[in-house]
């Protein structure tokens, strides 16, 4: 660990408090965002704003233990105990080559945003995926700018292949990351 940098642990379903996320702040502003039209991507403005209240808190707890029990594996950062980021991904390889593992969740408490914890936690989830076996990560990204653009500057590309189950919602852009 380096001096003064958070910690990132691997998490099981035995250490995940149910207040794991109980100070966890996250309101997501999405000021513009992608839409697609045709092949291509375009940015359009948007005033979405998605808030954490204390039910979604709750939910991600008990999502990050499902994600564990189905084989796959979820990393907190953590600064003097608390957890300030998190980042999950699915147990099964789908896809025609069965290759790809499905890249479920990676949130940064807003008081730390901007200080390469999310990096560190794809980081983190991607060598679970190659433990696995797997040959990629596949995303289902909201189309947020900066969420998008923060996939792109870690290698991340539009994907070769949809794989309808991995995806959240249609508004989603789908990505992939070569491992």
């Amino acid at each position: 660990r380096n001096k003064g940098m958070p910690e990132i642990v691997r998490l099981s379903e035995d250490t995940i408090p149910r207040d794991l996320l109980l100070n966890f702040q996250h309101d997501q502003i999405i000021a513009r965002k992608f839409v697609k039209q045709g092949d291509a991507w375009i940015i359009t403005e948007s005033g979405e704003i998605r808030t954490w209240d204390q039910d979604k808190r709750v939910w991600v707890t008990e999502y990050l233990k499902q994600q564990i029990g189905r084989g796959g594996f979820a990393a907190g950062a953590f600064e003097n105990g608390v957890c300030i980021g998190l980042g999950s991904m699915d147990g099964y390889l789908r896809g025609r080559t069965a290759e790809y593992a499905n890249f479920t969740m990676l949130f940064v408490d807003d008081r730390w945003k901007r200080k390469g914890i999310g990096s560190r936690l794809f980081q983190e989830i991607a060598k679970c995926a190659r433990e696995k076996g797997a040959k990629k990560l596949f995303l289902s990204a909201i189309p947020a700018v900066e969420t998008i653009q923060f996939y792109l500057s870690l290698g991340c590309v539009d994907a070769e292949e949809r794989i309808e189950s991995y995806i959240d919602t249609p508004e989603d852009r789908c990505l992939e990351y070569k491992l």
